[in-house]
């Protein structure tokens, strides 16, 4: 993920319900960008403030759920790729779930309400072979608010589309599909799948011409990958809560078992174990994300 000296550059623009919001200079420079470029500068300019608010308000659908799980959520920075909500770590693979879920769920009702509006004002809706855009609206009322509603569907369409349909990590659609089966297969699959997923994905938007996204989730592939290497997976904050590679119903001779063959794996030239379950830990690791102990 992004430093937090990178996460700092930009313009403070206020606080909304107690949460500081920034605007990355990398947005800025995009919006600068697109609008110095575009032809039609008045559609342009309506896209980029819609994309501010989606945003904003994904971001906020993170945040609140967060908070309905009584953790700390209190910063938001947009940048051109979306958002980041920096909210607290989750306890369990269930806090993560709906945490992530949320994000999404904004563009469902935004997307939604939209979508009514324009349907009874004419347009129809067509199913399209991209991922990145299946759903487009054609017709419907002309007009400056016409204009502004069709743009509020389309980046609703694309928003979701992205975090949900492409599972990468770590959008919105890798981060649940991790909590869904870290439980069951593990850190170290779990990360292994995510990784893949990935790769396949930024593959997949290099292909579509969205290359800055592209590379940026091969570069997140890349820290997977690391981190897997190392041992310093189960110390990250989506995957220290599903270190176990069993389910709870797994007998102890089955956990014992499986716990050793992880530990086996992982082992490091130069690393240090953790004196309770025995991990092979980085030898920088300051805790085990599996006991939650200082080592």
């Amino acid at each position: 993920m992004l430093n937090n000296s990178f996460n700092e550059w930009g313009i403070d623009v206020g606080h909304l319900l107690g949460v500081r919001i920034r605007v990355h200079w990398m947005f800025v420079v995009y919006a600068l960008i697109s609008l110095a470029t575009a032809s039609d500068k008045q559609a342009m300019a309506i896209y980029m403030a819609v994309l501010f608010a989606t945003v904003l308000i994904h971001e906020f659908g993170h945040i609140f759920a967060a908070r309905h799980f009584h953790l700390d959520a209190d910063r938001v920075v947009l940048w051109p790729l979306g958002g980041l909500a920096f909210v607290g770590r989750s306890r369990n693979a269930w806090e993560e779930f709906w945490i992530s879920f949320y994000g999404p769920f904004t563009q469902l009702v935004l997307g939604g309400a939209s979508a009514a509006w324009l349907y009874f004002n004419g347009a129809h809706f067509l199913f399209m072979p991209n991922l990145l855009m299946p759903l487009v609206s054609v017709g419907g009322p002309e007009g400056t608010l016409g204009l502004v509603v069709s743009i509020i569907f389309t980046v609703q369409v694309w928003l979701f589309a992205l975090n949900v349909l492409l599972p990468a990590y770590p959008l919105d659609g890798g981060r649940m599909l991790v909590a869904m089966v870290i439980n069951r297969v593990g850190a170290l699959r779990a990360s292994g799948m995510a990784m893949v997923l990935t790769l396949i994905v930024s593959g997949y938007l290099l292909v579509q011409a969205n290359q800055l996204l592209g590379f940026c989730l091969m570069a997140e592939a890349a820290m997977l990958y690391q981190l897997r290497q190392t041992g310093e997976i189960y110390s990250h904050p989506s995957f220290s809560y599903g270190s176990s590679v069993y389910s709870s119903k797994s007998s102890k001779a089955t956990k014992a078992k499986a716990r050793a063959k992880v530990v086996s794996h992982l082992r490091l030239v130069e690393s240090k174990l953790c004196p309770k379950c025995g991990r092979s830990l980085s030898p920088t690791a300051k805790m085990c994300g599996f006991c939650e102990i200082s080592v």
